[in-house]
């Protein structure tokens, strides 16, 4: 009786521990699945939406959002994996910017993600990872009130009245200790910050693109430029108020920027729309021609070294800077299956180089550019001009070629050409009937930019082998027999097994090389594959011998879609429903021993 009491007494106890251990887990899992949004605005005219998605989501969600009062914001993560990755997207309200941006991980502030993540334009997106817990922090401020620092931590200080007004072009961005003054950008700005009349204030300037400052006056002073610029830092004497008077001229000494991005996710993580996007295909800038004529090539942009002329890859973020006028070499890579329909740089016009397929040469413009490509869906073409011969399909091309499209032409041979190889032909043929003489040309086609032009280049000795289905004229249809191929290519003849099919007319065949093709018939023998060489051909797929012919497939690789964030890690490592099964049994066990005498009794 005791050893039963004792063992009671020991079940209840671990069931007790299973249900804490249990309920443990479930605070601890429900507390680390969640992302917290806090959203303010400084007055009540400025309107403001946040959106956010998990992982590799397409759609974005919007933050249930119905008072901006401060109130934390829980957003629950979409199961209860460990991994995740949250992304947020700020859309301002009309006339209103973000006055205040802070990113908390685990309770504390991530100084890589401040206020400095996003400006007052609207729709940007941007990443967030971390271990536990992520809380953003926004408000928004109407654009016009210039802001005095955020409510969620006021700044202290007098208001400071400053307008700002620009000739000859616009201010870009304008700020005074840290703080946005208005809209920051256009000819006349007008707002306020927060400071000590009795101080210095530090201004921070930025001219609109493509401009630089002719001069800036601030009350009636002067202030050193120290040659032509677009950015300027400098410091401003104690004033109870900031009258701002810029001029500005087109900036010929800067340096212009490219950028693309793989994919629209890529761009909008970066604060770009859909103009920079290149899908279902690839660019590299493989060379440009400076001002004073010297070239310099891809490994030497990529390098960092030459102060005019630069490229970069941050992930799968495409960068590029170059003065105004220097030529820039440009290539683009479809995808197999995919052409150039057109390109877009806007402000910027590209030419083709004839010489070099995929290649365009971009006159570097005055102005920051984004490059797009339209890359859209292409089979492969078949040309036929033969008696014998109505049309071909090919399988297993994604493998000959990288990018473009496959262009087969088949015609008769006759005259010269059939006098040349009519003699080796009939030597393989042996007592098969010949019954058609065939060029077979195999050219790969990149479009030039449009439907019209195109890059052909002729390939006759290819790395895979390239599966060709004849889809024969009627009279060779229904024959009891079988066909092969005797292939002449550089005076050299050998025979191709195949694959005939009676009731459609095709013959089927693998091939690596193009130039002279004979169709050759055996009466007698069943239709089926004729294998007078090697058994099997082919590598694709589309295997001469199958009886098939190998279908034509479009490779569908796309530009890499890699998210600039990591991941985050959420939850409790322990699965939280064994300790609630442990506490089940253990309950079991302790009723089953504490009542078994009285039971028995």
């Amino acid at each position: 009786m005791k050893m039963r009491k004792k063992i009671s007494w020991l079940l209840s106890f671990f069931m007790i521990f299973s249900l804490f251990m249990g309920s443990a887990g479930m605070i601890v899992k429900a507390d680390g699945q969640k992302a917290v949004v806090r959203i303010a605005r400084q007055d009540s005219t400025a309107t403001g939406t946040v959106y956010y998605k998990w992982d590799t989501a397409a759609e974005w969600t919007e933050v249930n959002q119905t008072v901006y009062n401060d109130t934390p914001i829980e957003i629950n993560r979409p199961d209860d994996s460990l991994d995740h990755t949250v992304h947020f997207k700020v859309v301002c309200g009309t006339d209103t910017i973000i006055n205040h941006c802070q990113v908390n991980k685990n309770g504390a502030q991530d100084a890589s993600l401040d206020k400095n993540i996003l400006t007052s334009e609207s729709g940007q997106a941007f990443s967030v990872s971390t271990s536990e817990q992520v809380e953003l922090i926004l408000e928004f401020r109407t654009a016009a009130s210039g802001g005095s620092g955020s409510t969620m931590g006021p700044a202290s200080g007098e208001t400071i009245a400053v307008t700002a007004t620009a000739v000859g072009g616009a201010i870009g961005d304008l700020q005074i200790d840290g703080m946005r003054i208005g809209s920051g950008m256009g000819t006349n700005i007008s707002g306020s910050f927060a400071g000590d009349k009795t101080q210095q204030h530090r201004v921070a300037i930025a001219a609109d693109f493509g401009y630089a400052f002719a001069s800036i006056m601030v009350n009636g002073t002067a202030i050193p430029l120290g040659g032509t610029t677009d950015n300027l830092e400098f410091e401003v004497a104690p004033a109870d108020s900031y009258q701002i008077e810029v001029a500005l001229t087109t900036n010929s000494s800067r340096n212009y920027n490219i950028v693309w991005t793989p994919s629209l996710t890529v761009a909008e993580q970066h604060g770009f729309g859909n103009d920079c996007v290149i899908e279902h295909g690839s660019v590299e800038i493989i060379s440009a021609q400076l001002e004073d004529g010297t070239v310099v090539n891809a490994a030497e942009l990529a390098g960092g070294n030459i102060a005019d002329a630069s490229t970069r890859l941050d992930g799968d973020f495409g960068y590029a800077e170059f003065k105004a006028g220097t030529k820039v070499t440009i290539k683009f890579t479809s995808d197999y299956g995919y052409q150039l329909l057109s390109a877009s740089l806007n402000g910027g016009k590209l030419t083709a180089v004839d010489s070099q397929v995929g290649t365009f040469v971009l006159d570097m413009p005055a102005t920051d550019l984004h490059l797009s490509a339209l890359f859209t869906k292409s089979e492969d073409k078949v040309n036929t001009a033969s008696t014998k011969v109505d049309g071909a399909t090919l399988g297993n091309a994604e493998n000959i070629i990288g990018s473009g499209n496959l262009q087969l032409n088949i015609a008769d041979i006759s005259g010269t050409e059939l006098n040349q190889i009519q003699g080796g032909m009939q030597e393989q043929a042996g007592n098969g009937e010949i019954q058609s003489y065939l060029s077979m040309d195999l050219f790969q086609v990149v479009n030039k930019g449009n439907s019209n032009d195109a890059w052909e280049t002729q390939l006759t000795d290819l790395n895979a082998k390239l599966n060709v289905t004849l889809q024969v004229k009627d009279e060779m249809k229904n024959q009891q027999g079988t066909y092969y191929v005797i292939r002449e290519h550089d005076g050299a003849y050998e025979k191709l097994p195949a694959t005939y099919d009676a009731a459609s007319g095709t013959i089927t065949f693998a091939t690596d090389k193009f130039s002279a093709y004979a169709l050759v018939f055996e009466a007698g023998t069943s239709s089926g594959t004729t294998t007078p060489g090697s058994g099997t051909t082919g590598n694709g797929n589309g295997t001469a011998g199958s009886g098939t012919a190998g279908s034509s497939t479009t490779g569908n690789t796309t530009a890499g879609n890699t998210s600039q964030t990591a991941t985050v890690k959420t939850g409790d490592m322990t699965p939280v429903g064994i300790w609630f099964l442990l506490a089940l049994c253990s309950g079991i066990g302790a009723i089953y021993f504490g009542c078994r005498k009285r039971i028995k009794n």
